[in-house]
């Protein structure tokens, strides 16, 4: 299985997020939130396509300009389907709570309108925010488990290596005395 290539994933970004061709931008507009709680999660979602393997090797066959069409195409598909069926969720939850809090605090309706604008940017914002942090943290995983356990094979092995030098020549304090030992008797007898 290989992983997509950047360059599919960021001109399927760039078509979907920047230029608006996407079913979410045109027409599934899920709350009157502001786009960068929207964009945050686009580029989570972004983070877990570069890092999954999809293809599988007979794919390798395929001409360049088919298989980067394929991946663009299945990064599109997939961040369209996220974005209505996941985010469209968590911000019609977050516009639902919000209008329900302002009913009871705020009667004018142009401060009622700039209040949910602004919560609703704030709140969508930080939860596109953390979602990103976790996305950034969970993907870099694997390769600090394999680090670790890289340091942890390494310093297995040298305590390994100590404990057999230990048991095999003494203690480091001993090994010294007696070189220091083996040296004079060795003087001594010369002389």
């Amino acid at each position: 299985m290989e992983r997509l290539s950047f360059s599919a994933l960021t001109m399927a970004i760039l078509l979907h997020s920047v230029m608006g061709i996407s079913y979410y931008f045109l027409l599934a507009r899920c709350s009157p939130a502001p786009l960068l709680g929207s964009w945050l999660f686009v580029a989570s979602i972004g983070a877990v396509l570069q890092v999954v393997r999809i293809f599988p090797h007979w794919c390798r066959n395929c001409s360049s300009l088919c298989r980067l069409t394929l991946e663009m195409g299945i990064c599109l598909l997939t961040l369209d389907l996220m974005l209505t069926k996941l985010w469209c969720r968590i911000e019609a939850l977050c516009h639902c709570a919000i209008i329900g809090i302002l009913q009871q605090l705020v009667t004018e309706e142009y401060t009622f309108e700039s209040c949910e604008y602004w919560l609703l940017g704030i709140t969508t914002s930080i939860i596109g925010a953390c979602l990103l942090w976790l996305t950034l943290w969970a993907t870099a995983l694997p390769a600090r488990l394999r680090l670790n356990y890289i340091n942890w094979q390494t310093n297995v092995s040298r305590s390994v290596k100590s404990n057999i030098c230990h048991l095999a020549f003494g203690p480091s304090s001993m090994r010294n005395s007696t070189a220091i030992q083996c040296q004079d008797s060795m003087q001594s007898f010369a002389s």
